[in-house]
């Protein structure tokens, strides 16, 4: 596959994931609550994961980690922003719009961050 004038090898894409859309839901006492619902299971999805290091910030005097990755997955018209995906027990909110690399519909690179706490 030549994207770019640069070759790819689709065997990159190795690791399965499970991609989520949130849902709010109301409980008896009217407050609202965030889940999430697997919307991208069949066909699975496979992925190209490159995970961030370094990514470190002083906030209030206390030392804030920041898990981010980059994740490519072949083109799907139904991803956005507001999705996560699934790797294993750890859930990675999406950061900014899935971007469809030069809008070819071949594959999409998304930068995501670790929920802490997830799953």
């Amino acid at each position: 596959m030549n994207l770019g004038g640069k070759t790819t090898n689709p065997g990159d894409l190795r690791n399965k994931v499970i991609l989520q859309t949130p849902t709010l839901v109301r409980d008896a006492g009217g407050a609202q609550s965030e889940t999430w619902t697997n919307f991208a299971t069949n066909p699975t999805v496979y992925a190209k994961i490159i995970y961030a290091h370094g990514a470190e910030s002083v906030s209030d005097e206390a030392l804030k980690t920041t898990s981010r990755m980059t994740l490519t997955i072949r083109y799907r018209s139904d991803v956005n922003a507001s999705h996560a995906v699934l790797i294993g027990s750890e859930r990675w909110k999406f950061i900014g719009t899935p971007d469809d690399i030069q809008n070819r519909h071949e594959y999409l690179e998304i930068i995501a961050e670790l929920i802490k706490g997830s799953v």
